[in-house]
């Protein structure tokens, strides 16, 4: 499908065709099938020189066209400079009047945005105006759109590609397909439900498994105490990869995902200080026999779980390779546990953390580091190196920028919901409040705007080009951070609260596409 060769000699109308396909492509969840086309496509394009907005003057400048051109390269990690978008601007600074009426280009170029590095004014200037052209689309002085195409951009101003998870941005895809009526996108579209149904069918098998072990667990009877999300858990490691070849990788991801869980609902509700202690100790001492003995009873079962767990992953990973990645997922664990014990010493003291500090644990306490070891180990050692665990371990931009989106997005969903609804550490709303002497508006307004930079961080990161990683490594950590715009989306905790994101789970693995 996107294998046709990109000659020196093709016209813009052709570029514009093949950079509609591959959009499509991707969007529609099948692009995994045709990387290597993709990139060989887009890098032909680069060469050829962008040109971005060059004929601007014009009015058959295809502004659709060249803000997609400029995603893809990107998002390829092909250097792109956002300085053609100055030439949407006239003389005085404002963007040029016309541009409000191009709807499909206003969208592509909103979508294009979202990619912007540190610094980069333009594309912030070109978002705020794409944004609030795009909202007034509808009212009664713009001319009329169809249906599925305001879908689209309902779903854009919610959810941008470039931070939707690809499962989730798919299946809306498909639903609301917009590309025009033709042929190929006829037989690309059935394609697409053919792969989104053949793939949720190994989700199932994969949800059936782990069902089977949860229930081994016997969760409502060793920690009636503990949260029962054995579904939204497996959505986090699906986000991550969903392709079938790492069906492994999302089951041993998930059982680590939950066993956590009851680990830091023991601290939080369950266990007195002196069991947490004794418990994160435990956990210290490379999870061995000796260490149960020694701990309270009520304690045993939890620390019991976790390291039969742990060996039962080594021994699946130990029979097609080395075992390395599992001990630095074990490391990430220790570093969570410790942190959680340091919370309650300082809660039980009632010391608080400064915004600042706050900052600093995130790195930890948002689970990042933690999910993104567990994922990898998942991907095999050949894949995953020892080099791709130190990555982590060191804490690069890109980690600790996904940590940060996770734990305040976290706080933000959770601070009047469920937090402050029990003793518990301070989220950051509060430090903010607290440190700042703002109202809460003010506060998540802040950390918003936190939020947004720690997009941007992400993408230099990710969008340049050398890179420590491969992108099949970094679209693991992408993907993670995507999630949190899925499940702390309006204020719905995916672990407590997780009503709006049932209806999202049954879309995804329970419902197939009518072919």
């Amino acid at each position: 499908m996107v294998t046709n060769e990109v000659k020196s000699g093709d016209g813009e109308a052709v570029i514009a065709d093949k950079l509609r396909l591959i959009d499509a492509v991707q969007r529609l969840g099948v692009g995994y099938h045709f990387e290597i086309e993709i990139e060989e496509t887009l890098e032909k394009i680069h060469d050829m020189g962008e040109g971005l907005f060059a004929n601007i003057d014009n009015k058959g400048t295809d502004l659709y066209r060249e803000a997609l051109r400029f995603r893809l390269l990107r998002q390829q990690r092909f250097p792109t400079s956002p300085e053609g978008f100055r030439k949407l601007k006239n003389g005085d600074g404002r963007f040029k009047e016309w541009l409000s009426r191009d709807v499909q280009g206003l969208l592509s170029l909103y979508e294009a945005t979202h990619m912007a590095f540190n610094g980069e004014d333009i594309l912030d200037e070109a978002l705020s105006f794409a944004a609030k052209s795009l909202k007034s689309i509808g009212l009664p002085t713009h001319e009329k759109i169809s249906p599925s195409f305001q879908k689209q951009i309902d779903f854009a101003l919610r959810l941008p590609a470039w931070k939707c998870p690809p499962r989730s941005l798919a299946r809306h895809s498909i639903d609301n397909f917009y590309l025009e009526d033709s042929t190929l996108n006829q037989y690309l579209l059935t394609f697409a439900k053919l792969d989104f149904n053949m793939v949720q069918s190994f989700h199932q098998q994969e949800l059936r498994e782990l069902s089977d072990w949860w229930k081994s667990i016997d969760v409502t009877t060793n920690f009636p105490y503990a949260r029962d999300r054995l579904v939204e858990s497996y959505y986090v490691f699906n986000c991550a990869y969903f392709e079938p070849k790492y069906g492994l990788g999302r089951i041993m991801g998930t059982k680590i995902f939950l066993v956590v869980t009851i680990l830091d609902d023991t601290i939080d509700n369950f266990a007195t200080f002196e069991e947490v202690r004794a418990l994160v100790e435990a956990i210290d001492e490379r999870m061995g026999v000796r260490a149960l003995d020694k701990l309270p009873d009520r304690m045993k079962n939890v620390y019991r779980a976790i390291r039969d767990l742990y060996t039962e992953i080594e021994s699946e990973i130990g029979k097609t390779g080395p075992t390395f990645g599992v001990e630095y997922a074990k490391g990430e664990l220790k570093k969570l546990a410790q942190f959680w014990l340091d919370e309650a010493r300082c809660y039980s003291k009632g010391q608080f953390p400064t915004l600042k500090k706050y900052f600093i644990d995130a790195c930890v306490t948002g689970g990042i580091p933690k999910l993104c070891a567990s994922a990898f180990v998942g991907m095999g050692a050949e894949t995953a190196t020892r080099e791709t665990f130190e990555w982590i371990a060191n804490r690069s931009k890109m980690v600790k920028a996904a940590s940060f989106i996770g734990r305040l997005q976290n706080d933000i969903c959770s601070h009047k919901q469920f937090e402050q609804k029990r003793n518990h550490w301070p989220s950051a709303v509060e430090c903010y409040i607290k440190e700042c002497g703002v109202s809460e508006v003010e506060a998540v307004e802040f950390l918003w705007k936190v939020i947004s930079k720690l997009w941007k961080d992400i993408a230099e990161e990710y969008c340049q080009k050398p890179t420590e990683l491969p992108s099949t490594l970094t679209n693991r950590l992408l993907n993670l951070a995507r999630c949190a715009n899925i499940v702390y989306e309006k204020d719905d905790d995916y672990i407590t609260h997780s009503h709006l994101l049932k209806d999202h789970l049954n879309s995804l693995f329970i419902h197939p596409i009518p072919l």
